[in-house]
């Protein structure tokens, strides 16, 4: 009798550990985006909820296939990581939720990209929980953009941005920290404006343009 007593607890406390294993997700697991092919970043987003009683957890990029000339990167709870990293640590509070996002850049290319991502413990990676992410775009007849349409490209970036503004006016470009603290401030001109970040530090900016008095704002992020 105290041998089979000892097994139905034993099966009850490991049925307790996968369920609390079970809970850990994405939400949705599977998440599929379109746009038009003009736009520079398809981003598919989905929130993942830690309940694997650790801190530390690790991702893994299972599938990343895409398009030709089309490029990907993955933003996990901390940070942005682009198509040269499969996998990386972050840290995350237990029982928490974050928003994690997958980046399509299409390049103006029409095609499809398809990303995977498994999120487990390193010292137990045998449960883990996959999300899928997948991103189509059309073409369009122009891809020339509306007026005072703004946009920033590729973000995360290392070394060089893309500012598109659909003004054919001069406009004043900052970029911005966080906290505030300016670290660019330039007159610019022209749809399209390339632009060098490589001596900012990593993390999240905003670049902000002013013109025929409004203001317009876009997050972008530096690896």
């Amino acid at each position: 009798m105290f041998a089979f007593m000892k097994k139905i607890y034993t099966l009850f406390a490991l049925f307790i550990t996968l369920c609390s294993y079970a809970q850990s997700s994405f939400h949705p697991s599977y998440v599929v985006k379109e746009d038009f092919c003009s736009v520079p970043d398809i981003i598919a987003h989905s929130t993942f909820t830690n309940k694997y009683g650790v801190t530390d957890l690790q991702f893994v990029r299972i599938e990343n296939t895409l398009s030709s000339q089309w490029t990907s990167a993955f933003c996990d709870c901390e940070l942005c990581h682009d198509i040269g990293t499969d996998t990386a640590n972050f840290y995350m509070e237990i029982d928490d939720s974050c928003e994690v996002s997958a980046h399509f850049y299409p390049v103006d290319k029409k095609g499809l990209g398809v990303m995977k991502i498994k999120i487990f413990n390193p010292e137990d990676p045998d449960k883990f929980v996959i999300g899928e992410f997948r991103a189509t775009c059309w073409g369009a007849s122009t891809t020339f953009l509306k007026e005072n349409e703004f946009y920033v490209y590729p973000s995360p970036a290392n070394d060089i941005i893309t500012i598109q503004f659909g003004s054919g006016e001069d406009y004043q470009l900052e970029i911005v920290s966080v906290d505030g603290k300016v670290f660019m401030d330039e007159q610019v001109s022209g749809l399209n404006h390339p632009l060098d970040i490589s001596q900012l530090e990593t993390g999240m900016y905003v670049a902000k343009v002013t013109s025929a008095g409004k203001v317009y704002y876009s997050r972008f992020s530096k690896l």
